[in-house]
Formats: C-alpha cells, sequence, structure tokens
C-alpha cells in the first residue's frame, strides 16, 4: 500500500532520536546523579540528588553551540561538566573528566530504554510503504552507542547526526541533508521530534510537514501557541503519527492531540 493511498501524501518520515525513540532524559538524571555522588561525596546532598537534572538542563547553552557548530562534542561534555562542578561548589580548576566518564557513560548506556511505541510505529509506516530515518543533533558515535543501547539499531534507514553536516537542527540545511539521504524530498517528508523550535517548527520552516511529539502531560501554552499558528499537529506517541497516515486518517485541527 502506498503513501498516497494512505493519504498522508509523504514518501519518508524522519525522526527525532533523544526523547523520541528513547529515555534520554531519565538515564542522564540517573547517570548524572550517580556519577556526581561518586566524583564528589562532600557535596551538598539535595544538589547532588539533582545534579543529573542540572547536567542535562545545561543552564550555560553549551549544546546549543554544539549543534550551531560553534564547538566540538567533547569541548560541549566538558564544558557542562565544569558547570555542574561550579554548581556543586567543587574547585574550578579541578580536571574531573575522565573520572566523571567513567562513571557516567556504563550508567547511563545501561538505563537506556525505547518507547514501547517505536518498532510497531516503524514497522507500519514500512508496510505503508515509506521510508524512515532519524536525524538528531548529537554526534553520530554517541547516537550509534544510544541506538544500540535501546536495542534499535538494526531499524532504521538513515541516521544522519549533527556531525554529518558539521552543525544541526533547526538548519534547514540539516533536514534537507537527511531527507537526501533517504532518498525523499523535503515536501513529501514529514517530520516528528519533542523539542519544538529545533523539530516541528524547524522542519516546517524548512519545508517539510511536521509533528510534535509530547509524551508526557500537556504541552505548554506558549509552545502550543507557535505550533497552533503553523497548524502543526500535536501527538502523543509515534502510534499517533499512524493515524495522520492510515486508512481512517484523523486530521487534526490547530493543537489538537492524536487519539
Amino acid at each position: 500500500m502506498t503513501a498516497d493511498a494512505l493519504g498522508l501524501g509523504v514518501e519518508a518520515v524522519l525522526l527525532d532520536a533523544d526523547d523520541t525513540l528513547y529515555d534520554t532524559r531519565s538515564a542522564m538524571h540517573t547517570a548524572g546523579a550517580a556519577a556526581a555522588a561518586a566524583l564528589w561525596p562532600d557535596a551538598d546532598p539535595d544538589r547532588l540528588a539533582v545534579a543529573g537534572v542540572r547536567f542535562r538542563d545545561d543552564p550555560e547553552g553549551h549544546f546549543s553551540a554544539y549543534t550551531r557548530g560553534e564547538i566540538e562534542f567533547d569541548e560541549m561534555r566538558r564544558a557542562r561538566l565544569a558547570e555542574l562542578a561550579a554548581w556543586l561548589d567543587q574547585p574550578a580548576d579541578g580536571d574531573w573528566w575522565d573520572d566523571f566518564e567513567d562513571r557516567y557513560e556504563p550508567t547511563f548506556l545501561a538505563s537506556m530504554t525505547a518507547f514501547d511505541d517505536v518498532r510497531p510505529a516503524v514497522a507500519a509506516l514500512r508496510a505503508a510503504g515509506l521510508a524512515v530515518g532519524v536525524l538528531t543533533n548529537s554526534s553520530g558515535e554517541y547516537t550509534r552507542a544510544k541506538l544500540a543501547a535501546a536495542r534499535l539499531d538494526d531499524l532504521f534507514d538513515v541516521v544522519c547526526s549533527r556531525d554529518t553536516l558539521g552543525f544541526g537542527k533547526p538548519d534547514a540545511r540539516a533536514f534537507h541533508e537527511a531527507c537526501r539521504r533517504l532518498g525523499s524530498e523535503p515536501a513529501l517528508t514529514l517530520y516528528v521530534g519533542d523539542e519544538v523550535a529545533t523539530d516541528p517548527l524547524g522542519a516546517a520552516d524548512a519545508g517539510l510537514s511536521a509533528a510534535w511529539l509530547v509524551r508526557d502531560g500537556l504541552p505548554d501554552e506558549r509552545s502550543l501557541r507557535l505550533v497552533e499558528a503553523r497548524k502543526i499537529p500535536v501527538v502523543g506517541s509515534l502510534t499517533d503519527v499512524l493515524a495522520l497516515a492510515g486508512p481512517d486518517t484523523v486530521r487534526f485541527g490547530p493543537g489538537e492531540r492524536g487519539r
């Protein structure tokens, strides 16, 4: 059955990776707290308990600089760790990198789990004749490790990362290159992801169809207004994406959730 027969009007689907395919947020929270507690046992226990949250939140925006191609992956990670150490009142001149990584990475990868909807959703999209790929702002090597840890490394036709071009989403060129590698035209490609600015809005600005994935709770009002203005559907799982393509197609109005 072709995509046109299903009424989707696209020939391919691109998916974000982190917190779309697998639960990166929880894995970072767990690993960051464990590594910080092992490395700095005398730090404030209340701060140690949420050190993984702080590490992921990246208040100084180092990951965004990495996404724009201003710094490389290891430099970005070291800068985030330095910020975390300072927040925990640790010496600014400490060389924490190797010890932190030795504790963080095994826990992070062991905590990495795929969301239950990923395999069935991808299988159904493939059965509809759609190519399915990944476009992520993480590094290629790290993405391969996360896909393997989540047991999803056999699933996708194409995996494009920030280092595919040296910069990432929301730059339109990142979306276009991923489409090229997937063998689809941007106008005939649907992009699904959870970060509103880099994923649905970035994809729409690049000329792709887009859906905003909100797995837990309700979307925040400001972001919802942004996607409503662009008539971008909001979906609660990757299974909901099938409703956009299925024979009983659900055409969402602005801001409506997938069923």
